[in-house]
């Protein structure tokens, strides 16, 4: 039986937003745990800043373009007064202002 897509049909959502598949999440794993390893036993500095400084003294043009490369586009920016309406939002602000 085939069902239809109808306005409010909730089937074929797909991943959420920000979820990565397996695979993605499986390299990306492994990928940090390369990035944190020290280069040498007992030293702070890890394989990922080692490689970061080295790029940025050798090939800065590449570096900043690689930092950029990995910044997304676009911030969003939530926080728990999001969801609140304007008389909730009144009622918080009225609380922060006796707390001062």
């Amino acid at each position: 039986m085939l069902k239809r897509f109808e306005p409010g049909n909730s089937y074929g959502t797909g991943r959420p937003r920000g979820a990565r598949n397996k695979l993605a999440s499986s390299v990306f794993n492994d990928v940090m745990a390369v990035w944190n390893e020290p280069i040498s036993e007992g030293n702070p500095l890890t394989k990922g800043k080692a490689a970061m400084l080295a790029m940025c003294r050798t090939k800065p043009a590449e570096f900043v373009k690689a930092v950029f490369g990995l910044m997304p586009r676009e911030f969003l920016f939530e926080s728990v007064l999001t969801d609140l309406s304007d008389d909730e939002l009144f009622h918080k602000l009225e609380e922060y202002r006796k707390r001062r």
